[in-house]
């Protein structure tokens, strides 16, 4: 994978002009990512830059709606954006992706092909 495709991406997904102090959620995707990858898969294929970039932004999205969420004015929620829509677009967007990857990532489903 390519670290500064996946900085910039996830930059670009979260909106952020200086993506810089979240770096380490785009780095611990890539590992996530790579612990998910099929021993004869490229590392260097353009879609697990994505797909991680995706899943560090979906990081965020849920960091920063937690966060919102726990501040309150005056016994109510705080007048912000929808913190739960926009980590449904998120989460949208990572699956998006992990589909696009899916070829190059280990499938851990386990099915019975038949009971004897």
């Amino acid at each position: 994978m390519q670290d500064a495709k996946i900085k910039q991406l996830f930059r670009l997904f979260a909106c952020l002009e200086d993506a810089k102090p979240f770096y380490d959620l785009a780095e611990a995707a890539m590992m996530q990512v790579k612990d998910e990858l099929r021993e004869d898969a490229d590392q260097n294929d353009i879609r697990l830059s994505y797909y991680a970039a995706a899943l560090a932004n979906l990081c965020y999205r849920q960091m920063i709606a937690a966060e919102a969420s726990a501040q309150t004015y005056a016994g109510g929620v705080s007048g912000g954006k929808n913190g739960a829509a926009q980590c449904e677009l998120a989460e949208r967007l990572m699956l998006a992706y992990r589909k696009a990857a899916a070829p190059l990532l280990r499938d851990d489903a386990f099915v019975f092909s038949r009971i004897i």
